[in-house]
């Protein structure tokens, strides 16, 4: 815990420094997310996104589409790698998409106390972004690496934890950093802050409900943008292992 407010600490440092050419956006992001259990050890993950733009929803930002498969080492312990595509829309008034292809491993480590339960997670990203020319989509792809570091708290507000129909608050911080030739400006890539809450459907779907700021470095001098972004989830866990066990579908 102390090395997360450390961490906090030193991002918001940088945020005051870069805050002087700060571009505002307000943005939606609707997303389903889809963990599935086979064996003891293997599994599925399955996301899908839509990000909204322009006063929350006026205008496509991007959509992704992400599929991979996950080794559950134990309880504590979960490997994933999967391919995310994401198509991207330019702004208005600009009648093409860019690709982005993103192969990406992660390591999550799941724990939890009497009150909370805690999520953690080390993932790694290789980005294949398409590129423009003169308004045009190109068949050139710029590559870098992208580490992110992201930590969730979820605290139960209701008498029966983790049940039907209980509330949990939740809080949870990302932080991205790129690597690569083409990075100049934006090794420090964003900061995502979320707070919200959990509202538990059933014992295999969760709907999440929330605020994130999201605070970026462009890879240009003194360029960052502030985003305020409404976010709607759907977590859904299906355990089709044969012997029934005890679910956790903390995503």
């Amino acid at each position: 815990m102390r090395q997360f407010f450390y961490l906090l600490l030193f991002v918001l440092a940088i945020s005051i420094k870069g805050s002087a050419q700060t571009t505002h956006t307000q943005e939606s992001w609707w997303d389903y997310l889809n963990q599935n259990r086979y064996t003891d050890h293997w599994g599925s993950w399955i996301d899908l996104q839509s990000k909204l733009k322009d006063n929350y929803v006026n205008q496509i930002n991007a959509n992704e589409y992400t599929l991979g498969a996950s080794y559950f080492q134990n309880e504590h312990f979960k490997y994933t790698g999967a391919l995310t595509y994401v198509d991207n829309f330019p702004s208005t008034g600009k009648n093409y998409h860019l690709a982005e292809y993103r192969p990406w491993q992660m390591i999550q480590l799941n724990t939890k106390t009497k009150r909370s339960k805690w999520l953690q997670w080390l993932r790694l990203e290789e980005r294949f972004k398409q590129t423009a020319i003169t308004n045009t989509a190109s068949d050139n792809y710029d590559f870098t690496y992208r580490l992110r570091y992201y930590i969730l708290a979820q605290f139960p507000l209701s008498k029966h934890m983790y049940k039907k129909g209980s509330v949990s608050f939740v809080t949870s911080e990302e932080l991205y950093l790129n690597f690569g030739k083409n990075i100049v400006y934006n090794t420090f890539d964003q900061n995502r802050l979320f707070a919200g809450f959990y509202y538990y459907m059933n014992d295999a779907n969760i709907l999440q409900l929330g605020y994130t700021n999201m605070y970026q470095k462009y890879n240009a001098p003194n360029k960052y943008l502030n985003g305020d972004v409404l976010r709607v989830s759907i977590f859904n866990t299906i355990d089709f292992r044969k012997k029934a066990v005890t679910k956790d579908i903390n995503p």
